[in-house]
């Protein structure tokens, strides 16, 4: 497989995407020029430029072509999160748009839904994740205190045992029964908010 990623026809114009049709033109004339004068000197390099500019710049010239040129731009950025693209991985995406019969606009809406869920997922990780630190939190809080001020006396310390037994066994009810009341109340009705604002 080829190791060069490869050039989209903004970098092959050497031009931004904001770049108007005058400038993409003026950038379009100057290079084909300078090509122009490299071919006319036998370099077969030269034509392969030319050719390739000319393409880019049909297509960078007419709006429509552009627009769905950017489109299939923005939908490669999303995939990649805007990393450097692996030219493997770019040709696996490739095969995948041509497996499915879908336009990128369909593709790219898909992948989106995907991520936001994928978001939602990891936003319930986390808040279950702080519900269960906090609980285990005061658990060790609650042990630490039992063990300094043990007392000596055997009786005492039977009762105390006792207590505090009882104590961690009310601790652990509540817990599970917060945590079932957090997970399936709570973070539900927090969710749907998320969803809300995000719509």
């Amino acid at each position: 497989m080829p190791s060069t990623k490869r050039e989209t026809y903004y970098e092959i114009l050497g031009i931004s995407r904001n770049s108007s049709l005058d400038a993409t033109t003026d950038v379009y004339l100057r290079e084909i020029s300078f090509w122009e004068r490299i071919a006319s000197a036998g370099s077969p390099e030269a034509n392969e430029k030319i050719l390739e500019l000319t393409k880019a710049y049909l297509t960078l010239s007419d709006p429509k072509k552009r627009a769905e040129y950017d489109s299939e731009l923005d939908f490669d950025f999303v995939l990649l999160d805007g990393k450097a693209k692996d030219p493997e991985i770019e040709e696996a995406y490739d095969l995948y748009r041509l497996g499915h019969k879908k336009s990128y606009q369909e593709v790219l809406s898909e992948f989106t839904k995907f991520r936001m869920e994928m978001g939602d997922t990891l936003w319930v990780l986390k808040k279950t994740t702080v519900y269960l630190v906090i609980n285990l939190l005061l658990y060790s809080g609650i042990v630490l205190f039992q063990s300094l001020y043990q007392n000596n006396d055997e009786v005492n310390q039977k009762e105390n045992e006792f207590y505090f037994n009882l104590f961690s066994l009310l601790f652990l009810a509540s817990s599970v029964i917060g945590y079932l009341f957090f997970r399936f109340q709570y973070l539900p009705k927090e969710l749907q908010k998320r969803k809300n604002k995000r719509d």
